[in-house]
C-alpha cells in the first residue's frame, strides 16, 4: 500500500467510524507507540493496540533515520503510518474503520501527531491524542514483549531450518 499522502489521507476519511471495534463487543480505541526491534537489522515500528481485546497490530519499518529526526518530522512519519493501517484493515480482509480515539505513552509526541492529523484535514477528535494511563501503558508493554518474543522465535526457527 502506498504512503502517498493525498490518496492515504483521502482513502482514511472516508472509512466509517463507530465507538466499538467492528465485533461490537469493545471501544474502538487503540493505543500506539514506536518500539525497538533487536534484531539483525534492529529497527523501530509503530505498535498498535486496543487495550481491551488485546489486538495488536504492528506497521513499520519506520525509516532508519527517524530517530535522529525532528519530532515535527517523526510525528508526520507516525500519522501516515496510523492512517496506512486503518486504510489496510489492520493487516486482515475486512474493513475495521477508523478509530474512535487514540491513545500514546508520549505526551509531546501525541501533540504533535495530532497537530500533523490536523493539518492533514484529519478531525472528529481524531486529532486529539489522549496519554495513556499506567495500566494501559503496563498492557501495551506486556503486549509487545508477547509479540517481539514470537518474532524471535519465528526467526529462531527460519535460521535453525535453513
Amino acid at each position: 500500500m502506498s504512503l502517498d499522502p493525498s490518496s492515504l489521507i483521502s482513502s482514511f476519511l472516508v472509512l466509517p467510524r463507530n465507538r466499538l471495534s467492528p465485533s461490537g463487543s469493545v471501544p474502538n480505541t487503540w493505543y500506539f507507540s514506536i518500539r525497538h526491534v533487536p534484531l539483525d537489522p534492529p529497527g523501530s515500528v509503530l505498535l498498535l493496540l486496543n487495550p481491551a481485546s488485546g489486538y495488536v497490530h504492528v506497521e513499520g519499518p519506520l525509516p532508519p533515520t527517524s530517530d535522529t529526526e525532528s519530532l515535527a518530522v517523526r510525528a508526520n512519519i507516525i500519522a501516515l503510518l496510523l492512517m496506512k493501517s486503518f486504510v489496510g484493515s489492520l493487516g486482515g480482509a475486512a474493513s475495521v474503520g477508523r478509530p474512535w480515539e487514540w491513545k500514546t505513552d508520549d505526551a509531546e509526541m501525541a501533540g504533535a501527531v495530532g497537530e500533523c492529523l490536523k493539518g492533514m484535514g484529519v478531525g472528529d477528535g481524531l486529532e486529539t491524542i489522549s496519554v495513556v494511563g499506567e495500566d494501559e501503558r503496563r498492557s501495551g508493554e506486556e503486549e509487545w514483549q508477547k509479540f517481539l518474543q514470537s518474532l524471535v522465535n519465528v526467526v529462531d526457527n527460519s535460521e535453525s531450518s535453513a
